[in-house]
């Protein structure tokens, strides 16, 4: 079994997150432009070295983007996931 770093894991997550937003019929489009951008800046934020993550901005987007889509079960337990990679987030 091939061991993946905590950084690769939460690109994963990010990238199935992006993915699921775009493809989703019942995100309105709307919520979909406000949350793919915020999701772009998201990940850059937290894919620095960890000292060098500002982790007040990352927690304020990821507060707006666990708002926008925690109606949405499968983008929620994604987002919820990120919380186990990224304990500032909590």
């Amino acid at each position: 079994m091939v061991e993946r770093s905590d950084e690769y894991i939460i690109g994963r997550l990010i990238e199935r997150i992006r993915l699921l937003i775009a493809t989703s019929e019942d995100i309105p489009v709307d919520t979909k432009l406000q949350t793919q951008p915020m999701l772009k800046e998201f990940q850059s934020a937290v894919s620095v070295a960890p000292a060098e993550q500002d982790q007040a901005r990352a927690r304020g987007q990821y507060a707006f983007l666990y708002r926008e889509l925690e109606e949405y079960p499968d983008l929620e337990a994604l987002l919820y996931a990120l919380r186990n990679f990224l304990p500032y987030l909590k």
